[in-house]
């Protein structure tokens, strides 16, 4: 029988969004040196602009990833929705730079698949209208690109429904305590929508691992109800040891996933991302983005006209010429029709 372990094993969020922490370092410097292969030649040898780090990259898009959490609720869009936009969003930007395609566009466009993706309808002009100067084909003309950045992995696993299952089971084992289980519902909760978002933690855990590292944070005694150590009782020591180190490997995985939660919980939302401090101390970084980007791909809309016109002139093959203009003999050789032209003749064909 298949395990749900197994299952999402076969996810493409696993296979193809899956990382360890180094390999998901050297991605982003590739991207790096890459956008910056394909930017140097559009300027003058002796005018080089001063191109962004990977760390600087890093910072704008959890900026803008912030930014996308806000529309998201200024829109009033649903919780999965949001998440799933922004973790598009984060997928996209890995192996593609912000110097190369501008996060401001794909943010919105991020938001409009996510609703597709959800299968949640909201019309196009609708969305549009909620972002100034902005037009729907503005937003649909990054559709394609943002399909390819994220590989066309549309399938996003959030730890939402690992925690309603979770608390289900908290409830159960303890009846008593419900106003403490739902206190660390909503707590845990909050960070899910936050937190994960703001960090790796999609590109490192599973949602599972990610639901207990957010209610390691709220309520460490719920985790250990819920992952509960060995009873010796009559079992046999060796299965009472190697379930503690199963149980340990397990705890440690979910530590070192709460550790990383940790560092953006849902209170630097305000506190830090929203700060006219923190506006104004991106303005230098904005202003580096701006004199380093690539101008041929700054305007998605143009980008996308250039290449519908290119795919409409493109030249078609010649046709191979027949063997009648080859050997000569200009009339079609057809058999097959000459046969049934004779067949049609009232009196036969000739003697």
């Amino acid at each position: 029988m298949t395990t749900e372990d197994d299952r999402y094993r076969q996810s493409s969020q696993f296979r193809l969004w899956s990382f360890s922490p180094t390999s998901l370092r050297e991605l982003r410097v590739k991207t790096n040196d890459l956008a910056k292969q394909q930017i140097s030649p559009r300027f003058a040898p002796d005018a080089q602009p001063e191109f962004l780090t990977p760390a600087e990259e890093a910072l704008l898009v959890q900026f803008f990833t912030t930014e996308l959490i806000r529309a998201a609720q200024f829109c009033e869009l649903p919780t999965e929705i949001r998440s799933t936009a922004a973790v598009f969003f984060r997928r996209f930007y890995i192996t593609n730079s912000v110097m190369t395609y501008p996060p401001t566009e794909l943010l919105k466009t991020s938001l409009f698949f996510g609703c597709k993706a959800e299968g949640y309808y909201i019309r196009l002009a609708k969305l549009a209208e909620m972002f100034p100067n902005t037009t729907s084909e503005q937003i649909l003309a990054g559709e394609f690109l943002l399909c390819q950045g994220i590989r066309f992995a549309f399938d996003v696993r959030h730890p939402f429904r690992a925690l309603e299952g979770a608390i289900l089971e908290l409830r159960r084992q303890l009846p008593e305590q419900e106003g403490r289980v739902a206190k660390a519902h909503a707590m845990a909760r909050d960070i899910l929508k936050f937190s994960p978002l703001l960090t790796d933690a999609y590109f490192h855990y599973t949602p599972s691992q990610i639901m207990m590292a957010a209610l390691l944070m709220v309520d460490k005694e719920l985790v250990d109800i819920l992952i509960p150590a060995a009873q010796p009782g009559d079992e046999e020591s060796q299965h009472v040891t190697s379930h503690a180190e199963m149980r340990d490997k397990i705890i440690k995985t979910i530590e070192s996933c709460r550790d990383m939660l940790e560092k953006e919980p849902p209170t630097r939302m305000k506190e830090y991302w929203e700060t006219p401090e923190l506006v104004k101390s991106l303005k230098p970084l904005r202003k580096k983005l701006q004199k380093c980007r690539d101008t041929d791909r700054a305007d998605l809309v143009a980008l996308q006209r250039a290449r519908r016109e290119q795919a409409t002139t493109k030249v078609k093959k010649p046709t191979p010429p027949s063997d009648g203009a080859v050997f000569g003999d200009a009339e079609p050789r057809d058999p097959k029709r000459r046969k049934l032209e004779a067949a049609n003749d009232l009196f036969g064909p000739a003697l």
